[in-house]
């Protein structure tokens, strides 16, 4: 199993209900470490809220063509993006638990020893409710302090 520092660049997009192209775009370059070996890869990294006040661990894990997210902290979830395939779940926030929805239109990574790509197009529903369509690209390399 390799397990290597890495520099990441997250970017996500989102197209609310009713729009006509994205109207919202979020980026994040950060450090976190990829683990794994062949098909079976972890990626993990802290996100940082912008006010400082609240960091979030998030692990992606990548095999057999499946992306799995976990994200900790005051606002907690997990997804499982499976091409084709409705994923239902729970966001947690200090206000409470919202129920969603997650349909992957595209679910594609590819990752080796030193860099990697992770792309999710989806559709989010909120309580039940079509909420947007999503986009988010992870690339990622082996930091050079490995």
């Amino acid at each position: 199993m390799h397990k290597k520092k890495v520099l990441l660049s997250v970017t996500g997009l989102v197209q609310e209900a009713g729009e006509d192209e994205a109207n919202d775009e979020m980026r994040l370059v950060t450090t976190g470490e990829l683990s794994g070996a062949d098909d079976s890869w972890s990626l993990r990294y802290t996100e940082a809220q912008p006010d400082g006040e609240a960091s979030h661990e998030v692990v992606f894990t990548m095999h057999n063509g499946v992306v799995t997210m976990n994200r900790d902290g005051e606002y907690n979830t997990s997804m499982i993006f499976s091409k084709g395939s409705r994923f239902e779940g729970s966001y947690h926030t200090p206000f409470g638990a919202l129920e969603m929805g997650v349909f992957p239109t595209q679910v594609k990574y590819h990752v080796d020893d030193d860099r990697g790509e992770v792309l999710l197009q989806y559709q989010l529903d909120i309580q039940g409710q079509y909420s947007s369509m999503r986009e988010m690209r992870i690339r990622f390399a082996a930091s050079r302090r490995s």
